[in-house]
């Protein structure tokens, strides 16, 4: 199945922005993407991002084993807002470099029980984790209607200019 992710220039400058603002203790900060996906054919899904919610300071644990771990109550809202929106929840974060993102162990470990948990919310929409660096981006999304656990393949930021992530 070919999966594309598109999310318009301001939102994509909007969410960039508010994950690199510095949090009190946390190495780093983390957001949700709502989304809203579109089946093109039985083969193709697009995934539209269209809200950022940024995390609020007081929902971040102090874990200096991690970049930022984000309690319950950040989870439980982004639960609430996927039932309540009827949108999928992509978890996000930055990796400050050049070229393509990869999850890291703690990555790995600590963001697909939180996807499944997002995933069971709204199975209409997808949900999934996104990492984005400078200039690429990594997605693992849980595919709505699916129950697939894929990659996206392409990540465009749609405005002018037209910019493709690999």
């Amino acid at each position: 199945m070919n999966v594309q992710i598109r999310v318009h220039q301001n939102l994509y400058e909007e969410a960039f922005r508010d994950l690199r603002r510095p949090h009190p203790f946390a190495y780093e900060r983390v957001g949700f993407l709502s989304s809203s996906t579109v089946q093109i054919d039985p083969e193709h899904v697009l995934v539209l991002l269209t809200h950022f919610h940024s995390i609020p300071d007081d929902h971040y644990l102090e874990n200096p084993d991690v970049g930022a771990c984000i309690g319950t109550e950040a989870i439980r809202a982004a639960m609430q807002r996927s039932i309540a929106l009827q949108a999928g929840q992509i978890h996000t974060h930055i990796h400050e470099h050049w070229g393509q993102p990869h999850p890291s162990s703690d990555d790995l470990e600590g963001v697909p029980p939180i996807n499944r948990s997002l995933s069971l919310t709204s199975p209409n929409q997808t949900s999934g984790y996104l990492i984005l660096s400078h200039n690429s981006a990594w997605a693992e999304l849980n595919v709505a209607k699916s129950g697939l656990i894929t990659r996206a393949d392409k990540f465009t930021v749609v405005g002018f200019p037209l910019r493709f992530l690999q």
